[in-house]
């Protein structure tokens, strides 16, 4: 028995959707939304941005870190 797109349409439930518009896009790190199809260039720009950002708060602890343990390191050795 083979079943045709007809015999399965009256199961599926009606689908409300969107108009057929293009739903708004929205990626971590940015603050802007997107509503359309991106291109090449966006989509690298944004990824450059949020490596850029991971790294730069990677540096801030790093730099946070050996502040902190180089003032331990001098006052411990004033006595």
């Amino acid at each position: 028995m083979k079943t045709s797109l007809e015999d399965l349409i009256p199961g599926v439930p009606e689908q409300t959707g969107n108009g057929g518009k293009l739903l708004k896009l929205t990626f971590p790190g940015t603050k802007a939304v997107v509503s359309g199809p991106m291109s090449l260039k966006e989509k690298t720009t944004i990824n450059a941005m949020d490596t850029l950002e991971e790294e730069a708060k990677a540096r801030a602890e790093k730099t946070a870190r050996l502040r902190a343990a180089r003032q331990e390191r001098d006052s411990g050795s004033t006595r």
